[in-house]
């Protein structure tokens, strides 16, 4: 456990990382943080913070610290402007004199350099000359052997650990590198926590808890970087913030809790982003999805896997909006913009990629209508409800043509098995009967919540040429769902389908039933993440453990403005 906390410790970059494990540590030890870390540090110092010295009897200072990644060497204390020794001066001649709070000013100070490597032999008369030559001050490196010290002290002592627990983590760091991995390991850690955290009697206890589960998957995260494999990330930090999110349900207004919160789910959408912008050229790409794949069914289930995972980093992005919107004070100028940018960037990498990848019109089971619906929720927080009718135009194109050259159609069980042998037998394909399509329904229902009559006669004489004897049916959650929804599938085991849907062979008297039906069947409006404006809760679970998405989310839509959760502009219609 010590090799794999030291590996992660020294793998940390300077900015985002070594300096936030930093914070955290001082946090912990009760020293309040006046200034954080920002690009160009402010004259010499990184993070400037008042209190309590652990290391000299509780004595109260002020902590000027300047952050270095990797070993302090020759070079590093003295090669150029941004050097160690170029810092401490401007700490001295600078900051001191013009930065420090007036009520601080009688406080001993104390020059940090905080720095995740060794400290070479080399550059140690250097430092003791330097420092003896100012006397007035007080001087420490914080080193590796240091970040370890006080990461097990205060952030995750491993004899707080059970065997179970420390296990499971070198099990996940282990398999990393493998892409077939399930993180099972981990699922197995997240159990073990889950047990904890329910007999622990104090918040103390259940802070402490989820502390150390955030440093945990910070290592486990870090680790994914190593082996380039963002898509293990992704479904870590997913499990993560489910998980957290399903222990705080009864404690969701605490402020504590809610930072606990806050903090997951901005790994999450810095973990989305970054595995965005590691394969966005590949959006550019003619059928970029598509290579390495050998046959249309593996890239059709690829494409979707990708399709999911931008669309749930824009509505990701919206949410973070207005997480932060309701919880810093005063809020950052212009965020809500700035994210807005980011989540209509998103939009347009999607949109490219389906426009470079045309096999995604031809779904090929039932449950991805779940990567659809992301898709559309996202566009139309964004005002683009054109696109929307675009899409739809080219999945009833395509769906039509698949079913009356090639007999192809979303297969409702879902059975991958099924699927490829129907993809390679054409004769048994020709003779399969599609019965039933909770897709086909979602896809009606989107063209009624965006408006388009042209669009929802299309899908009715779709129904009618090719698909009469196919049954509509439509999933929905029961009370019980939420219980389960965020630990695996919960479409079978419990919920219902309403079946036997006939389509008005007008739109309005279609909305005027969805409509009726959804201010009388709506038992998702009680689930804690709806209540609480949190609603990419679900949609992160539907997308991680494939339980279909509530029609909440786009019914819902059909409601006035004002009633909508996310963020929403019409700036592109």
């Amino acid at each position: 456990m010590k090799l794999i906390l030291t590996e992660y410790i020294n793998s940390l970059k300077e900015d985002g990382e070594l300096d936030k494990l930093l914070q955290d540590i001082l946090k912990a030890y009760g020293i309040t943080i006046f200034t954080r870390p920002e690009r160009g540090r402010q004259f010499g110092v990184d993070v400037y913070a008042v209190g309590k010295d652990p290391e000299d009897e509780g004595r109260k200072k002020i902590f000027l610290i300047t952050v270095k990644q990797g070993d302090l060497t020759r070079q590093v204390w003295d090669a150029d402007q941004n050097s160690v020794r170029q810092s401490l001066d401007e700490i001295r001649t600078v900051f001191i004199r013009n930065n420090l709070a007036s009520q601080h000013k009688k406080l001993p100070i104390k020059i940090v350099v905080a720095f995740n490597g060794e400290f070479k032999q080399n550059v140690q008369q250097n430092w003791r000359g330097y420092t003896e030559s100012y006397p007035e001050y007080e001087y420490a490196l914080w080193q590796q052997g240091w970040f370890l010290e006080k990461f097990e002290d205060k952030l995750l002592n491993e004899q707080s650990f059970s065997h179970e627990v420390r296990s499971n983590l070198r099990k996940t760091i282990i398999h990393l590198e493998n892409s077939d991995y399930d993180l099972s390991d981990l699922t197995r850690l997240f159990d073990s926590f889950s047990k904890d955290f329910k007999a622990a009697r104090s918040k103390k206890t259940k802070l402490k808890l989820l502390r150390e589960l955030q440093v945990i998957i910070s290592i486990v995260l870090k680790y994914c970087e190593q082996a380039e494999n963002l898509l293990h990330a992704i479904r870590a930090v997913e499990k993560h913030v489910l998980m957290v999110w399903a222990e705080l349900i009864p404690v969701e207004s605490d402020k504590d809790y809610t930072h606990i919160f806050i903090n997951a789910h901005r790994a999450l959408m810095d973990t989305y982003l970054a595995y965005c912008h590691k394969i966005a050229y590949i959006t550019q790409i003619q059928e970029g999805f598509g290579r390495g794949h050998g046959n249309s069914l593996t890239y059709t289930y690829s494409l979707y896997t990708q399709v999911g995972i931008f669309a749930m980093a824009g509505l990701n992005v919206l949410q973070m909006s207005e997480l932060l919107d309701r919880s810093v004070a005063p809020v950052v100028d212009d965020i809500n913009t700035l994210f807005l940018r980011k989540a209509n960037e998103i939009a347009d990498a999607l949109i490219h990629t389906l426009n470079n990848n045309k096999i995604f019109y031809s779904p090929r089971a039932d449950d991805q209508h779940i990567e659809i619906c992301l898709l559309f929720l996202l566009l139309y927080k964004v005002g683009r409800k054109q696109e929307i009718a675009n899409l739809l135009f080219l999945f009833n194109e395509q769906m039509g043509e698949g079913l009356l050259f090639l007999n192809v159609f979303p297969v409702m069980s879902n059975d991958r098995r099924l699927i490829a042998q129907l993809d390679i037998d054409y004769e048994l394909r020709r003779a399969h009967e599609y019965n039933s399509s909770n897709l086909f329904t979602v896809l009606v229902e989107w063209a009624v919540v965006i408006g388009d009559e042209k669009l929802y006669r299309l899908f009715w004489e779709l129904k009618e040429r090719f698909l009469k004897d196919t049954e509509l049916l439509l999933w929905f959650p029961e009370k019980e769902t939420e219980e389960l929804l965020y630990t695996r599938y919960a479409t079978q085991e419990s919920g219902y389908a309403l079946s036997g849907i006939k389509l008005p062979e007008k739109m309005e008297n279609c909305r005027q039933l969805i409509s009726e039906e959804f201010a009388n069947n709506c038992h998702e409006q009680e689930f804690s993440f709806i209540k609480n404006g949190i609603p990419t809760i679900g949609l992160l679970a539907s997308r991680h453990y494939r339980t279909y998405i509530f029609p909440y989310y786009w019914r819902q839509l059909l409601l006035p403005a004002q009633t909508l959760t996310l963020t929403q502009t019409d700036s592109h219609e």
